[in-house]
């Protein structure tokens, strides 16, 4: 039971889309503008919309799509609104947890009467709030209009985009199409040599529990709760050569040896006893670099109940030429340490996650030369975090190039104070810690499958080819029509 995926092309420049909330509004005496009907077909979640008989039909004006903050519309793209007299509008995205499914078309407000070819609309002057962000209309180059005592808000980028997580796409056929509110396809969970597997919301039928996407074709199937356990079993830790190994340490007093070398000695934090949860638990891993160098991981965890993961306390350690030395950089878990055929060495952290996000600044990355020098890349580019990609599969033996070079994604932050920088993007980077710039930064989670191809996971059910650019997406009512595969 295969379903079919739409594929639009990104990088509209004269296009843009955004949404708005199926809001009434009293509209005084503010400034009036000319819109025109659209003359291109439109889609809402995969839903062609009657433009011609609408009773709050899309406008263009000023080379920009605005669309009516309808109820219906609001609805499908999982949007909430407020409306004051004292505060104006204030809009929320996507903020229940968990999303809503939407199993239905778009309903539409038509009428009989066929709408003219342009009217005249008038400037939004009232105050607007988009998720807490103040927008000054008076200042806006595409300010939000009223029509039909409808608010409309313009498909730009920085409102539909980033604001709104809206998904705009074009192609000849459908041409514009708006997407949000789409949440059938959750985290990724794995790949193998055909496709890549994630979990899906409608799993509380057993019947569809994954979602598995083929990676040449991009059509997707709905498959059951053995298969989700059959394929969830099959990914091992032991898939992670790089991944490290347990080993154990010799404690005397409050000195810790790995053989003969002395490597750390515990402080009264280290040793502290819960009453009620006893000592720490302590955990060693060792990782084997280039030169016969070890990196050594060692994790001192109180078993304490905690909101959210529970990381403890990490010391990382370069044991090379009989020598000990902190990695001072590293003070939590390492996922990878990669040996190059240069005789260099990664170490590399992912990003962690926490109760709400992920945390800043976990993202680390460092390179041992093959003299034994450390370089720690986040300090060298001045990034909070340097993700390097492929850590975290663990069906994917070496992230690493044949040449040693890694695929990495910078998040635009600097180390030091946070701020953002010009830097963010997709780049490589090469055991001569020399940076090439791919591309610009695309909003979601990067995921590098098991033969290095690189795919962004999106909001909306959308997935991103990045080395062809192509944007594939998939409706929750699609999904929702289907019995599941391999049904028990």
């Amino acid at each position: 039971m295969h379903l079919s995926v739409r594929k639009y092309v990104i990088g509209l420049t004269t296009l843009l889309l955004l949404m708005i909330t199926t809001l009434p509004v009293q509209v005084a005496a503010s400034t009036a503008i000319r819109a025109s009907i659209l003359k291109f077909p439109l889609t809402l979640n995969g839903t062609s919309l009657d433009q011609s008989y609408s009773q709050y039909p899309f406008l263009f004006y000023n080379d920009i799509t605005y669309m009516p903050m309808t109820w219906n519309n609001l609805q499908a793209l999982n949007i909430e609104y407020e409306w004051s007299d004292e505060r104006g509008l204030t809009i929320w995205p996507n903020r229940n947890y968990p999303p809503p499914i939407h199993t239905s078309p778009v309903d539409q407000d038509l009428s009989k009467e066929r709408n003219k070819s342009s009217y005249t609309a008038h400037l939004a002057d009232f105050p607007i709030q988009i998720s807490g962000t103040e927008i000054d209309n008076s200042m806006e180059p595409y300010p939000f209009l009223t029509f039909r005592d409808i608010t409309y808000v313009p498909l730009t980028w920085r409102f539909a985009h980033e604001m709104l997580q809206l998904d705009l796409g074009w192609n000849e056929q459908d041409g514009l199409g708006v997407i949000g509110g789409q949440n059938v396809i959750q985290e990724i969970i794995g790949d193998d040599d055909e496709a890549l597997y994630f979990y899906s919301l409608l799993g509380a039928d057993p019947a569809k529990a994954m979602v598995k996407i083929d990676k040449s074709t991009h059509k997707a199937e709905l498959q059951n709760r053995k298969a989700l356990d059959a394929f969830t079993s099959s990914l091992t830790p032991s898939a992670h050569p790089m991944g490290g190994k347990h080993v154990q340490l010799t404690r005397r007093d409050r000195d810790l040896y790995y053989g003969d070398l002395k490597v750390y000695t515990l402080t009264d934090s280290d040793v502290w006893e819960s009453n009620d949860w006893g000592p720490p638990v302590h955990t060693y891993t060792q990782f084997e670099a280039a030169n016969h160098a070890v990196i050594l991981s060692i994790n001192l965890r109180i078993p304490i109940a905690v909101i959210g993961p529970n990381y403890g306390t990490t010391y990382t350690f370069l044991i090379r030429d009989s020598k000990v030395t902190q990695l001072t950089d590293f003070n939590q878990k390492l996922d990878r340490v990669i040996p190059n055929p240069d005789g260099s060495t990664w170490i590399a952290s992912a990003m962690l996650p926490s109760r709400n996000g992920m945390i800043g600044g976990s993202a680390r990355l460092a390179l041992l030369d093959r003299d034994g020098a450390i370089h720690y890349v986040n300090k060298q580019l001045g990034e909070l975090d340097v993700l390097a990609l492929g850590l975290t599969n663990p069906s994917l033996a070496n992230p690493s190039a044949e040449d040693g070079s890694l695929y990495v994604v910078l998040n635009g932050r600097n180390l030091d104070d946070y701020a953002p920088n010009e830097q963010s993007g997709f780049y490589v980077i090469n055991t001569k810690l020399e940076t090439i710039r791919v591309s610009g930064l695309a909003k979601g989670t990067y995921y590098m499958d098991k033969a290095h191809k690189v795919f962004i996971q999106r909001a909306n059910n959308t997935i991103i080819d990045q080395a062809t650019d192509e944007v594939w997406h998939w409706y929750d009512a699609d999904f929702s029509r289907l019995k599941g595969a391999n049904k028990e």
